[in-house]
């Protein structure tokens, strides 16, 4: 069905939001409250040893915590042990071994574990939802269910999901509901060789080479009930100038509207070629809309300068919902979703002082890392918890599919918050929500300045060389742009700048006339070989191949990155 349009015109719209602003300046911030844990499960009895507070600080991903149901938990921590030698191993290789934990709620009982040889610093880990993960070692990407496979005695099995052996892969991106995986890659920067001193003079400058395109490949997941298999399907590619986030579902994609003046306007441009105006906004910079379900997203704005720190809810109807500021100053902000419970959770690193971006930081500046859950519909903020130790890559807080529970690593402890139930009115906000989100299709993924025939892939699955709209990249000296829990920059330096390791906030920015300026997974029985990226015409395709053993770089037991 069409999306619903706002019967509000956009000009009154525009008077409604300026009158929103002046009520939220008046208004006293209201902050969550800061409950008591219902449940602490101490680290020292799962075998967690303390991290490198400068890895945690300079963005490397060192522990993760995500809900494999509403009733278990799974996390993983970087631990200290020897790491065995590989042959042909690369010289830039930052070895590491990371424990898996799959832990029973509410008794904090051990019931399987593992570990993963590791090979960068990275994000490793992502969450597909119906007790599903994605594991990434180098540019090689399996699944895993371990709550599924635990009575078969391999919990942590892997089976092949998509290996690049020409590409390495840059940015991976989950939308909130675990249907749609965006996947980023590049060429490999070819070893650069040194220029030869001359006999006479000085010696030359290397050469600069041409940046390479960012390829852009789309996928939609497809999993029934927990017993089933993630299944992608191959949706679409394109070529960018740089990586970023890109505010997209299974349905279509957002824009933003430059109405001038500082009024700013939303567009669901649907895969069909299909357009919806949304709300306005207010904001002295480019907004950076991001989805929190099928139906409803969130916007960050400016109030008079470039730093972040306004924040709205958004309906598919036209509706702006709420409006609240983000105050104090703050770095790092990461997201988990419970799209089901019609909630979201969102982490900011609070710093004692402004900090300037891409700058390293030292502990000292911090004050802490606090995490607000959000009902999506009223803005309510209905907890506050804080989490320690600080890692600015995030993925030390996960909410629970349901929404109704928060869990956080504080204080040498899994501690375990409930969450209060939904009201009648947040279920009737949230029935109206589901009901209004755009219909789902199987059509290729592609943006509104792309050709027609642009979506149409050969047999080989490529498209031919297009351009989607540009990433926006906000200046701020306060606060970096944000960046989502789902998505992360796949860097393997661990020195590398944490903003820089991060994706930035999309930007999918429209004049007012609409120009856009800015194979399913085998099963245990069938060892097909994995989905690839699939290349644009010119590239030579990467070879494909199914990794006889799970991707640990050594054989070994199934069961015990």
């Amino acid at each position: 069905m069409p999306v619903p349009k706002s019967s509000i015109p956009r000009s009154h719209r525009l008077l409604r939001t300026g009158l929103a602003w002046l009520l939220l300046l008046a208004a006293t911030p209201l902050f969550a409250r800061v409950p008591e844990p219902t449940l602490r499960i101490s680290l020292e009895n799962l075998g967690f040893q303390p991290l490198s507070p400068q890895f945690l600080l300079n963005g490397s991903s060192m522990l993760t915590l995500h809900y494999v149901d509403d009733k278990h938990l799974l996390f993983t921590f970087v631990t200290h042990r020897l790491i065995p030698r590989l042959p042909d191993e690369p010289e830039d290789d930052q070895d590491r071994v990371v424990d898996a934990l799959l832990l029973e709620l509410p008794t904090g009982k051990i019931l399987a574990r593992t570990s993963w040889h590791l090979h960068d610093h990275a994000q490793y880990l992502w969450s597909l939802g119906h007790g599903h993960f994605l594991l990434r070692i180098r540019n090689t990407l399996t699944t895993f269910a371990p709550l599924t496979n635990l009575s078969s005695g391999d919990p942590f099995i892997q089976y092949p999901f998509l290996i690049s052996s020409e590409r390495r892969l840059s940015v991976l991106i989950l939308s909130p509901d675990s249907d749609l995986l965006i996947i980023e890659s590049v060429k490999p920067a070819p070893p650069q060789q040194k220029p030869k001193t001359p006999l006479f003079g000085p010696t030359p400058p290397p050469k600069l080479t041409e940046k390479e395109p960012v390829q852009v490949n789309f996928y939609r997941l497809h999993s029934g009930d927990d017993a089933g298999a993630v299944n992608p399907s191959f949706a679409g590619v394109v070529t960018a100038p740089s990586t970023g986030d890109v505010p997209a579902t299974t349905a279509g994609y957002l824009a933003v509207v430059d109405q001038g003046h500082q009024h700013w306007a939303f567009d669901f441009h649907s895969y069909a070629g299909k357009v919806a105006e949304l709300s306005p906004f207010d904001s002295s910079c480019s907004p950076a809309p991001l989805f929190v379900s099928h139906s409803e997203f969130i916007a960050f704005g400016c109030r008079g300068g470039q730093t972040m720190q306004q924040i709205g809810g958004f309906n598919m109807r036209g509706e702006e919902m709420w409006e609240q500021g983000l105050f104090g100053d703050f770095i790092a902000p990461s997201m988990a979703y419970a799209p089901s419970g019609g909630r979201f959770a969102l982490s900011r690193i609070m710093l004692r002082h402004s900090a300037i971006p891409d700058q390293m930081i030292s502990n000292d500046e911090i004050s802490s890392q606090t995490v607000v859950v959000y009902q999506t519909g009223t803005g309510k903020q209905l907890i506050h918890a804080d989490c320690s130790p600080v890692e600015r890559a995030g993925q030390n807080f996960a909410l629970s599919p349901n929404g109704f529970s928060l869990s956080v690593v504080h204080a040498d402890a899994i501690e375990i918050y409930n969450l209060p139930p939904l009201t009648d009115k947040d279920e009737a906000e949230l029935k109206l929500a589901q009901a209004s989100a755009p219909p789902e299709s199987n059509l290729p993924v592609r943006f509104s300045n792309q050709s027609a025939t642009a979506t149409d892939t050969d047999a080989a699955g490529s498209l031919p060389n297009s351009q989607p709209p540009p990433v926006n990249r906000p200046t701020s000296t306060t606060n970096p742009p944000l960046s989502t829990q789902p998505s992360a920059s796949i860097t393997p330096s661990s020195k590398s700048s944490p903003e820089a390791a991060k994706p930035l906030p999309p930007a999918l920015t429209e004049t007012p006339s609409g120009q856009l300026t800015g194979d399913p997974t085998p099963d245990q029985q069938q060892h097909r070989p994995p989905p690839t990226l699939y290349t644009l015409p010119d590239d030579k395709p990467p070879a494909v191949t199914a990794p006889a053993t799970p991707p640990n770089e050594t054989p070994q037991k199934p069961t015990p990155q």
